[in-house]
């Protein structure tokens, strides 16, 4: 059964046990914004209800299963382990369960590209961004790529290369272009 706990405005961390592991998600959401990040734990099965504990401004997860204790810190959107020392029984409670679990929220849908942007007018001024060009009266400015007769080298093996490679595509050096 999966569980969860408002850490604060528009935060909340779910846990959840399937099988032998342990599925810790962080969710923050605002408008227009969304954010997730998640760990997951060889732990076992529980063998309690998971608590939390608000220490500063994070928080402390425990759970406990057949292997043993474990403890997670959360601080912002990070989630790291804990010591054990580090666990405030006075200071916690249980997580309460929920039928919805993040496994069955739906996922967001990521971004389609953007197209391509025409070239930008404003007055005598152009600006286009394939070349990277702008022209504003009698005058240009650009950058283009350099003529095709100039041959590049592997510093590392001394291949030719492709001006743009990132890689050296012999030996996988990585290049440093000016």
């Amino acid at each position: 059964m999966p569980y969860y706990c408002d850490l604060g405005p528009g935060q909340k961390v779910y846990l959840d046990n399937p099988g032998p592991t342990t599925l810790i998600t962080l969710a923050s959401g605002s408008a227009g914004q969304q954010q997730q990040s998640s760990t997951q734990i060889h732990t076992g099965p529980w063998t309690e209800v998971p608590q939390i504990a608000r220490v500063g401004s994070g928080a402390l997860l425990r759970c406990v299963t057949a292997q043993g204790t474990y403890t997670w810190q959360i601080q912002g959107m990070q989630i790291g382990a804990a010591p054990t020392n580090a666990w405030v029984a006075d200071q916690a409670t249980p997580m309460q369960a929920t039928e919805v679990g993040l496994s069955s929220m739906a996922s967001m849908q990521p971004m389609a590209p953007m197209e391509p942007m025409a070239p930008m007018r404003m007055g005598d001024m152009q600006m286009s961004m394939n070349p990277m060009t702008m022209r504003m009266g009698n005058m240009t400015l650009g950058l283009d790529a350099p003529a095709a007769s100039t041959q590049q080298f592997c510093t590392q093996c001394g291949a030719a290369i492709a001006w743009g490679d990132r890689f050296c595509g012999s030996c996988g050096h990585q290049l440093h272009q000016p």
